[in-house]
């Protein structure tokens, strides 16, 4: 930003343009005289608004072009920019965002327009009403009753996970109810009843809008096209992300009998694999056999598993450090050799580990609602699948495992996501030596 200074009647402006290779620092320098008259306080005002100017054209901002609208902006960037930087799944996920939360709020805004007052009022605006998402479900089961389950699901294009969300009485989004009413020949009000909840967007759901959307300007102030970013010096909200869930180690000891005990063998094994490993959901997914060497017990994650339009898509893992080796426990080796022999004649359309019914990739939604199902009646905490890599990453912490070797277990892509992810667990184990050492040092003292 230029300097200004006021020399009697009239202003000094300044812009500073870096160091020459001497070290110098380079500046250019002009003056700036209002009209005759204007009071002391407009003068100055006039003074920065015409600082703002010049100090553009010196700095050679030629190309801006701030009468853009924000829509035409975010088509630019997810047509021209993100698809360098982004893989796929992400690109599509973000732009549905931008597309849903921001556009309707600043689309037909002007570039020039946009402060950082008005992303600070999108923002709460989120937090207080931000759920766009409208929740719709089934008037009555016996709407589906000679329907068979497969079948209904092919014809509408949906998975046929959704169909036993319907039938179980889950919520489903207003697309896939409009798939299953228009497969029925039916209008959508006479199968589903609209259940949406009126609520606002977390902290963290906010400030993950707010990266996606200053991404986009970051490109334009890159380009040239923007002087500089609204969203640097907006306020961003709290974030309200609540620890990561896990469980304890007695509490593992029940959950691996409650899953041997129950008659889900796929459940079984996925669910043990990654509680074993660290495995995120996506990554257990994707394996293929060949992936596996069931006699050396060595697991090799090469692909994440992702959802794009509809297909499943095997691509490369989360991070360059995702792509990991890791060594099976001898139990988990001897129940996948297990597993792959009572998978012998099932239907397999890529080889991979875990299918559904009908040999495509299984689906982490059904399983996890299966482990919710699982787990409803019983005294331990409601987990999720990641909820077993975030038990994982507590098990290793507390046996006093280094965070360098945590990391790399869990293919972080550097150390400081482990310590920022699991901080509360650190400081628990932490609290434990500090224990461990007062009873070694000070308890035959202190008797």
């Amino acid at each position: 930003m230029a300097g200004i200074r006021r020399r009697g009647k009239s202003f000094t402006i300044t812009a500073y343009m870096g160091y020459d290779a001497n070290g110098r620092q380079r500046k250019k320098t002009t003056t700036f005289r209002p009209p005759e008259g204007t009071p002391p306080g407009r003068a100055e005002k006039l003074a920065r608004a015409y600082a703002a100017v010049w100090e553009d054209s010196v700095r050679g901002y030629v190309g801006l072009d701030e009468n853009r609208t924000f829509a035409d902006l975010a088509e630019w960037y997810y047509a021209a920019v993100a698809p360098a930087v982004l893989k796929p799944n992400v690109l599509a996920g973000c732009r549905k965002v931008i597309e849903n939360h921001v556009v309707p709020c600043l689309g037909r805004e002007k570039l020039k327009n946009i402060t950082p007052g008005m992303i600070d009022g999108l923002l709460r605006s989120l937090q207080e009403d931000g759920n766009l998402q409208r929740r719709f479900r089934l008037r009555d089961r016996a709407l589906l009753d000679g329907r068979h389950r497969e079948q209904l699901a092919a014809q509408a294009g949906v998975r046929v996970s959704v169909v036993y969300f319907a039938l179980r009485g889950n919520a489903l989004h207003r697309e896939n109810a409009e798939k299953l009413a228009a497969a029925l020949g039916r209008p959508l009000e006479a199968v589903f009843e609209e259940v949406t909840e009126k609520k606002g967007l977390s902290g963290a759901s906010v400030n993950r809008i707010k990266r996606n959307l200053s991404a986009i300007f970051t490109a334009a102030v890159k380009k040239e096209i923007m002087r500089r970013n609204p969203c640097a010096l907006a306020t961003p909200p709290k974030n309200d992300t609540q620890p990561a869930v896990y469980l304890n180690e007695e509490q593992c000891g029940r959950f691996l009998r409650l899953l041997r005990n129950q008659p889900d063998f796929q459940l079984e094994v996925f669910c043990s694999l990654m509680l074993t490993t660290g495995l995120r959901p996506g990554e257990c997914a994707a394996l293929h056999w060949e992936d596996l060497d069931l006699h050396t017990g060595i697991l090799n994650v090469r692909c994440t598993l992702v959802r794009l339009n509809g297909q499943f898509v095997r691509q490369a893992p989360k991070t360059e450090r995702s792509g990991r080796s890791i060594v099976l426990p001898r139990r988990i080796a001897e129940l996948l050799t297990e597993f792959r022999a009572e998978r012998q004649g099932k239907p397999n359309l890529h080889g991979s580990v875990f299918t559904n019914r009908s040999g495509d990739y299984a689906n982490n939604a059904g399983l996890n609602a299966k482990l919710r199902r699982l787990l409803k009646d019983t005294d331990l905490p409601p987990v999720h699948l990641h909820s077993l890599r975030h038990t994982y990453a507590s098990l290793l912490i507390n046996a006093d495992v280094a965070a360098r070797v945590v990391a790399d277990r869990l293919g972080h892509a550097s150390t400081g996501t482990t310590l920022n992810i699991y901080s509360h667990v650190f400081e628990a184990s932490a609290v434990k030596a500090m224990q461990a050492i007062e009873v070694a040092l000070f308890a035959k003292s202190s008797a």
